[in-house]
């Protein structure tokens, strides 16, 4: 299908632009180690300077298979029992990390008001699904059980991700629902991975020259659950695939007009809103895939990312 960047924020454009300039355009075409190593270049192409906090402090949690690497923001006259998001990064469950997402998670830490937890997951292929999955139920836990030296209230702790980071908390945030010993209390989804890829009209539609294509997306979630991925009824690989929707934690969803995951986005909105659940759902048609990291590129990526986390402060301080 023939893009149209008619509606193209000039800052995603210009990153478009860039992307498809390269000498081999896309994750895949580059090999697993190259793309690491581009997404961890990324922040200081397109993301503004880190912002200042209270404190940044790396840590280790307990995983599902041993320690993890995470790092905890406090935000400035930080108070007791403070409400927290724990973060999972993007990356197509492949690449990225602490680093890669340190500026977001500290925006979000900063304009939120709330202390933010990135946990840096075990990455496919060399660790395959459900892996990534497990390290993130066992760093809730984790949280949780060390609420009181965190300085946080594990029951106003929030999930929250961004495209594969997105899929790990609504997956947790679905398979923790009743658990005694604690669930999510809300769901920060960033133009979230949701659903099999080629399932949906956005899939198709923006599949090609937008910065995330079907054969990247592919790679990735191949590299990730395997062949079959794409045919799984694993609800903790796809979380729309869920049973039901009830008694899910409520969402702040993001979702990007001119990006393949767009319609995951809006169809998991539209499935806790059937179930009752509060889903806050703000669409960008004019920017494109990972466009919160992208703040230096267009102020209305920076407005969207600094919304959210007000947001999300604000509801969990109700």
């Amino acid at each position: 299908m023939m893009t149209d960047y008619s509606n193209t924020d000039p800052g995603m454009l210009q990153f478009v632009n860039q992307f498809y300039a390269a000498p081999q355009v896309g994750f895949a075409a580059v090999g697993l180690d190259n793309a690491r190593a581009m997404l961890d270049a990324f922040p200081d192409m397109v993301d503004l300077p880190a912002v200042e906090i209270g404190e940044v402090r790396d840590i280790e949690v307990t995983g599902a298979d041993g320690p993890l690497k995470a790092r905890l923001y406090v935000p400035a006259n930080v108070k007791p029992n403070s409400p927290a998001l724990i973060f999972y990064h993007g990356g197509g469950w492949v690449m990225g990390g602490l680093d890669s997402h340190d500026r977001p998670c500290r925006r979000i830490c900063a304009v939120g008001d709330i202390v933010v937890l990135a946990v840096d997951y075990r990455l496919a292929p060399e660790h395959a699904f459900p892996a990534a999955v497990d390290d993130a139920v066992a760093a809730f836990h984790w949280a949780c059980e060390n609420a009181d030296k965190l300085g946080i209230d594990k029951t106003k702790l929030a999930v929250g991700g961004d495209s594969a980071g997105g899929n790990i908390a609504a997956s947790i945030a679905l398979s923790l629902r009743g658990d005694v010993r604690g669930e999510p209390a809300f769901q920060l989804l960033i133009y979230p991975a949701l659903q099999a890829f080629g399932k949906t009209q956005s899939h198709e539609r923006f599949g090609q020259g937008y910065a995330l294509d079907k054969a990247d997306m592919n790679f990735f979630i191949t590299s990730y659950a395997g062949e079959n991925a794409n045919t799984s009824k694993d609800a903790r690989l796809w979380p729309l695939l869920a049973d039901d929707f009830k008694n899910a934690p409520p969402a702040y969803i993001i979702t990007a007009g001119q990006d393949p995951l767009q319609d995951d986005g809006i169809q998991y909105a539209s499935q806790l809103e059937k179930s009752g659940i509060n889903a806050t759902h703000k669409h960008y048609p004019s920017m494109t895939h990972g466009f919160c990291s992208m703040t230096a590129l267009s102020p209305d990526a920076l407005q969207a990312l600094e919304d959210a986390a007000r947001y999300v402060g604000a509801v969990l301080r109700a």
